[in-house]
């Protein structure tokens, strides 16, 4: 009888390839998922992209330089009178995981020398500390953390001016802070004047008027405030004003944050846009300060109210709409402080811009 041979065993994979394997799956898994995630910014061509969110005017503020812009504006100028661009609860770009309250992509550094110069404090009393919060969540970061880098920024770029909002977030967090029995402003002025690391800071920086003075000292001139820190008061004062009260009769304030639905981001760019001609249009007299939310959430997310939604194309974000805005307009003019969340190069460019008239001409080689 013939036999047919038959085929030779398969020899056993190797530990080694079986982990090679393992490990090649796990990465092309991952790769996929991560591709996955990008959504439609793998197929953009149009602007910038962030979590599939896509807009011309938004997410790449790490593009923009201008850490000395403020050189060029004359001493005399009005703080009032100038278009400033800023950022909405500057210290959530480390919050990626949290897409309801995650508002910015870049660092508070970024932020400082693409030329952003108001920004949006939030603090909560943590034990011995002020921690930053958005609404009941920590962002990672201190009152410490912000004081100093822009101490640091303001050393090395003393033509330029910032405008802090510090606003109690909420109640004290933890027991100890519970029992501690400090207020905020408490807090606030151990920083000011207790406080090792940031004491030296305050002194130097802070812009500060007699507690005696009326309000409207604390709307500077440039001159003033170059090298400073104006705050924008935005907790309970029992001892003094220590700056600008928040929602005074010396503030024009656009902030309509609450957007229950995508349908109403209509609304909120009508709020904009008048406040924005508002600011065009009354006198530069010195007598208000001019805000102008572009952020909103509750509802809507706040990448949805910047970059509009990803459910309709067709609805643009209040990064958007502000910047063809500002485009569009056939002269520059002042928009007051601009607030922003998720901010691109063109749109703080633009704001920026909108200074042109105030710059000393005289410079050479200046451009807007």
């Amino acid at each position: 009888m013939k036999y047919t041979p038959l085929g030779r065993p398969a020899r056993r994979r190797s530990v080694t390839s079986v982990v090679l394997i393992a490990l090649c799956t796990f990465l092309a898994m991952t790769l996929f998922t991560a591709l996955l995630s990008l959504g439609t910014c793998i197929f953009s061509w149009g602007g910038q992209c962030y979590h599939g969110y896509e807009s011309p005017y938004s997410f790449n503020v790490d593009k923009a330089y201008n850490p000395d812009w403020m050189a060029w504006i004359p001493d005399d100028v009005n703080i009032t009178s100038l278009s400033i661009p800023g950022t909405h609860d500057t210290m959530t770009f480390d919050m990626v995981n949290n897409i309801q309250l995650q508002c910015q992509n870049y660092n508070f550094t970024t932020q400082l020398h693409a030329g952003m110069r108001y920004f949006d404090i939030r603090g909560r009393l943590v034990n011995h500390t002020i921690g930053i919060y958005h609404s009941i969540s920590y962002t990672g970061y201190t009152f410490t953390d912000v004081l100093l880098d822009m101490f640091a920024f303001l050393e090395d770029h003393p033509t330029e001016a910032i405008v802090m909002r510090l606003k109690e977030e909420g109640r004290p967090v933890g027991d100890i802070a519970r029992q501690w029995n400090k207020t905020f402003e408490e807090v606030f002025n151990e920083f000011r004047f207790k406080n090792p690391e940031t004491s030296p800071g305050f002194s130097k920086y802070l812009y500060e008027v007699p507690a005696s003075s009326p309000q409207s000292a604390y709307l500077p001139t440039m001159g003033d405030l170059r090298g400073k820190i104006l705050l924008l008061e935005n907790f309970p004062a029992v001892e003094r004003h220590y700056g600008l009260v928040w929602d005074s009769d010396l503030m024009e304030l656009e902030d309509l944050w609450v957007i229950p639905t995508i349908d109403q981001l209509e609304d909120k760019w009508a709020a904009i846009e008048a406040n924005l001609n508002l600011a065009r249009q009354a006198p530069d007299d010195n007598s208000v300060l001019f805000l102008s939310h572009l952020s909103a959430s509750f509802g809507v997310l706040p990448i949805e109210a910047a970059a509009g939604p990803l459910s309709d194309k067709s609805i643009l974000g209040m990064n958007d709409r502000t910047g063809q805005w500002l485009d569009d307009s056939s002269t520059t003019g002042r928009t007051g402080i601009v607030i922003i969340d998720f901010p691109g190069k063109d749109l703080v460019d633009i704001v920026i811009e909108q200074n042109a008239g105030l710059a000393k001409r005289s410079v050479e080689g200046l451009e807007w």
